[in-house]
Parts: structure tokens; sequence; C-alpha cells
């Protein structure tokens, strides 16, 4: 099967090879489905002759890749280039257990500090715990590794704005000492606590490492935080490509920063999606008029789509939920009527994550899940849980509260494998990238309609653009009907003819 005839560029993937012939660094705006894998094979194919790298946020992408890219191009994540890099001391504790709040306070003795806060128009006194205050320095040093600055300062110690401003500045000035102790622990290999993948990733950027290719491939660079950018930006005589969907940015509260907006280079664009028809494209620019974008996503004229309004139908190949909480309480639901049900999940994670909870709920002691090792009580993590860096476990300790770690077990033991299920429930977050033929949105995305009025956020705008783009024949949005309806009336007449 190999003299498979490759696929025709399209004009607009013409136009990007074309630029990258050139030698100069630009970007591809590429909308959902419009073959942005498929135009970066193009690229690489059109310079068989320069060695390139494609480079992913995660292993299973760039894994993927490397079966796709010819001999020339090497696939790798920013973290396995860093990983090579900094010195084994600092990536063998990648395995010891983390510092919880508690213990950081403890061991930096940490004092209470009595502060002003706004309430109700005025200010009371309020008193920052030292768990609280540790978790600030925690979170500073997380935040100071997604920057491009060169050392911690008392900028990265990001107080609740609540505080009064003359506070916030000596609160900063006051916790500094620590935060810098906490830096330079993390990065000493002699040190005995644990550290997150961001501290080995940071160590290797402030090396100013130079990339050895001629060019990169940046995927899916909307998701970049500064820290990457700042890398890809110093890279002095390569050629660095990127591409990416602004309105697919979904992960801004890992600090990523929008690349594709803030670069200030020459651009191309993919618009006409292969994924689905035109039906689907309209619900998506409904979505992207939000958003202010004025230039219409295309649907593919060959594929045949339909947009459903009704309650849930047994016509579905994936469930699209908004938070884990809910995805586990329609798996519960879906094995209580017999269905076989598939997660779009690591489940062996969540298995080990349900079996340490119900550990520390006995008041028993966990080792072996890094992530709650340090903790000696339930009430511990749920303080964890309100630092940045605790915010990837919270969906999950708030699944334990509500449903108790055994139905949980029971439940993920019943998961059946993708490939036999009668339908996958899956996060947006974890659909993106993804596509299936039937689409369900569920009912748990925030927006609020009141009459003809509606409030939504442009993060929850681009989460649903990402869910809804997902489907190739069939787009379910009963519970986004109303949304919709209302978002096309206000969409920018560029994208309305397109809506139609």
């Amino acid at each position: 099967m190999s003299n498979i005839e490759k696929p025709k560029a399209t004009y607009e993937q013409a136009i990007a090879i074309d630029n990258a012939r050139l030698g100069q660094s630009f970007k591809v705006i590429a909308y959902a489905g419009t073959g942005k894998t498929t135009t970066l094979q193009m690229i690489s194919d059109a310079m068989p002759e320069r060695r390139g790298m494609y480079l992913a946020f995660n292993k299973a992408i760039a894994g993927e890749a490397q079966n796709k890219f010819h001999r020339n191009v090497d696939c790798r994540t920013f973290h396995s280039l860093a990983f090579r890099s900094v010195p084994r001391g600092v990536t063998d504790k990648l395995r010891l257990p983390r510092l919880s709040p508690s213990f950081i306070a403890k061991e930096y003795r940490l004092e209470p500090i009595t502060l002003r806060r706004m309430m109700g128009g005025r200010y009371e006194k309020y008193v920052l715990m030292p768990s609280r205050l540790a978790s600030l320095v925690a979170n500073a040093v997380s935040y100071f590794c997604s920057t491009s600055s060169q050392y911690p300062a008392p900028r990265h110690i990001q107080a609740p704005n609540w505080l009064h401003p003359d506070d916030i500045i000596e609160l900063q000035n006051h916790l500094y000492p620590a935060v810098e102790r906490r830096w330079l622990e993390s990065i000493d290999q002699n040190h005995q606590a644990g550290i997150g993948h961001d501290i080995y990733l940071k160590l290797w950027a402030l090396s100013e490492p130079n990339i050895p290719t001629d060019y990169v491939l940046f995927d899916e660079a909307q998701d970049a935080d500064p820290l990457m950018l700042g890398i890809l930006l110093r890279q002095k005589n390569t050629q660095v490509i990127y591409v990416g969907d602004a309105h697919q940015q979904i992960y801004a509260w890992r600090g990523a920063i929008n690349a594709m907006q803030q670069l200030p280079l020459p651009e191309s664009r993919l618009t006409t999606s292969f994924r689905f028809g035109e039906t689907i494209a309209d619900v998506a620019n409904a979505l992207l008029g939000g958003l202010n974008e004025t230039v219409p996503l295309l649907g593919n004229p060959n594929q045949k789509s339909s947009v459903v309004n009704k309650p849930h139908t047994k016509m579905r190949d994936a469930i699209l939920c908004r938070t884990n909480a809910r995805a586990m309480e329609l798996l519960l639901a879906g094995l209580v009527h017999g269905d076989k049900v598939s997660l779009q999940a690591d489940h062996q994670k969540l298995n080990r994550f349900v079996d340490a909870a119900s550990l520390l709920k006995q008041g028993k002691r966990v080792t072996d899940v890094p992530e709650l090792a340090w903790f000696n009580s339930w009430h511990d993590v749920h303080e964890y849980c309100e630092t940045n860096e605790g915010s990837d476990i919270k969906p999950l300790v708030k699944l334990v509260d509500d449903h108790g770690t055994d139905p949980l077990k029971k439940a993920l033991a019943k998961i059946t494998p993708l490939e036999q299920a009668d339908y996958v429930i899956s996060t947006a977050h974890k659909a993106k990238g993804l596509e299936w033929n039937r689409v369900h949105i569920e009912d748990d995305y925030q927006f609020k309609i009141n009459g003809l009025e509606h409030k939504i956020s442009d993060e929850e705008l681009r989460l649903l653009y990402v869910a809804c783009t997902r489907a190739k024949v069939s787009l379910n949005i009963h519970h986004l009907y109303d949304l919709i309806q209302q978002l096309k009336l206000r969409a920018p007449l560029s994208l309305r003819q397109s809506v139609g």
C-alpha cells in the first residue's frame, strides 16, 4: 500500500508551503479540522534536504507524529529536550514526594499575617494563615517557571486581588525570601523534596539552549506559555513555523498565552474543514462570532453533516462534558443502564488516586501516589487544592467527596475499552485533537441566558468551539440551542453570511 497517492495541496496549503520555502519564521492559523498535521507534513516533504523538528505538548502526539513525517524530521516535546539536557540529579527528584503547604509552612517557620481585605465596599482585617502563605510560595515558583524571567522576583507572588494594594506589595516583599529558598531547593540535587516537570524545563530554558535543527514546526502554538515562546524566539538561525488556532486556546489557567495572536509574524490561514460539513461549521461560526472573529470557518462541501436539537438520544458516539466530575457521573449512570461505556481519561491514574484518597480518609499515610504522599489528612488535600499546583487534582477530590471511593472504584472497574464501547464520555479538554461521527454536548457548560440576553466568557466560548468541532456527521446541541441562536443573531456580518 506504500504507493498511496498523497493528497494534493489546497490553495491555502500551497501558500503555507511557499512561505516555508522562503526560510523565514511565520505562523499558520488553522481552524478546527482544517488538515493542520497534513499541512505540516506537506511543508516538511517540500524541504526534504533540511533537518526539521516537530514540537508537540505531549508525548503521545509526538510519538504519533513520528510515523507521519520523513526521516529528517525529529518529533519531540519541550520536556523531552529539557530532560536530556539538565543534570540527572535534578530529574531524579521527580520520583520524590512533593511538599504540602502545611509542611512548607512548618519548615520555613511561616507565621500568620494580618492584612486588609475589601469586603462590601470597605476594608476589614483578614488573617492569612501559614499554610495559605505556603500555597502562595509554591504557586509563585510554578508561575515563575512559566515566565521568561531569569530569576524569581516578588512580582511572581500572585496575591488575591481583594487585598489592599499596599498590603499586596508588603506581602510580596515579606514572602519573597521563602520563594527564593523554595526555587533554590527545587534545583538543588541534594535536597530531598520532589519537583514537578516545570522545574527542569525552566532550568533548561535558563541555559539559553540552542535547538539543533534547521526548522521547527511548533504545533498547537496557541497553548504556549511565555517560557516556551521565549526559547523559540531566541533561536537565532532557526526558522520557526508556529501552527495553531487562537480560538482553541483552552489552557489559559495553566499560564498559556496566546502566541497565535501575540507574535508579530507574517501569517497564512487554513479555513476549510475536512472534518465536517456546512451545518456544523455554522455552529462553530456562531461561537467564533462571540469571540469577535471575522474570518469564517468553511465546512467541507463533500461531507454531509447535521445539527440536532433533542434531549439525549441513543444516537451518539461521544458525550462531551465540561468537568471530570460530570464525566464520572455519566459513567455511573451509564453503567446503571447496562451501557458499555468508555471514558477518555487515564484510568490507572484515577484508580490509584481513589485508592490513595480512601487511605487518607481512614487516617493512613500514602506513599505511592506522589500527588498525595505528603498529606496527613484529607483536610490537607483540600487545602492543597486551592493552590495552582493542586488545581489538576481538584476535580478528582470533588468526585471523591461527592460519591465516595467505593462506588468510584466499582465504576472504574467496569469501563469498556474504547473500540468495544457503545459510546465514549470525555471532557472537552480531553477531546481536543479527537473526532467522532456523532457528538452530544452535555449541559454543564457555564453560561446564562436571560430573555434575549446571554452572558458567557471567552474561555467558555473557546471550550464550546473545541467541543462542537469534534463532530463529523451529527452534532447534538440541545443544551446549547438557545445560546447558539442568540450568538448567530449577534455574529459579525462576514460570519453571518456563512452562518446563513
